[in-house]
């Protein structure tokens, strides 16, 4: 019995892995740009001093689409870059222009329902141009029980 329980601790060791990737969207600073109400153009780095409510786009787990090719929700990847149509009296964004998709459904979906929500200053800036990319980090994992 003691053997078979040393065996067991010891498969148990060897197949436990001590990080794991897990995605997530980036938004890579100095490639895109801001429209002001001038029509001068600036860094989106600049407009992002005035956003009032701007929460980051959320890889999205769960269920694949039917249109989307890739099966497992963490091998989706990709770069894309969005225009967002800001109006000046609300500060709120009038809509979303995908420039260039990131060859996924769902991670165009994901970034463009979270610009939809995005707030900013009014009176200030028209046009922001923002990029996005998928990347992963390795995040430590429990291998000993509690």
């Amino acid at each position: 019995m003691k053997a078979l329980i040393t065996l067991m601790m010891t498969l148990i060791a060897f197949t436990a892995r001590g990080s794991e990737p897990v995605p997530y969207i980036a938004m890579p600073v100095g490639i895109g740009y801001a429209i002001d109400a001038k029509g001068i153009r600036h860094p989106n780095t600049v407009c992002m001093g005035d956003a009032v409510f701007a929460p980051h786009p959320q890889y999205p787990y769960g269920a694949p689409l039917a249109r989307d090719p890739v099966v497992g929700t963490r091998d989706l990847k990709g770069d894309g870059l969005y225009r967002l149509d800001v109006d000046l009296n609300t500060g709120r964004i009038s809509q979303v222009t995908i420039i260039k998709s990131t060859g996924s459904a769902k991670l165009d979906s994901a970034s463009t329902d979270a610009f939809k929500r995005w707030i900013f200053k009014p009176g200030r800036w028209k046009e922001i141009v923002m990029p996005i990319t998928v990347r992963t980090k390795w995040v430590g994992m429990r291998t000993s029980p509690r």
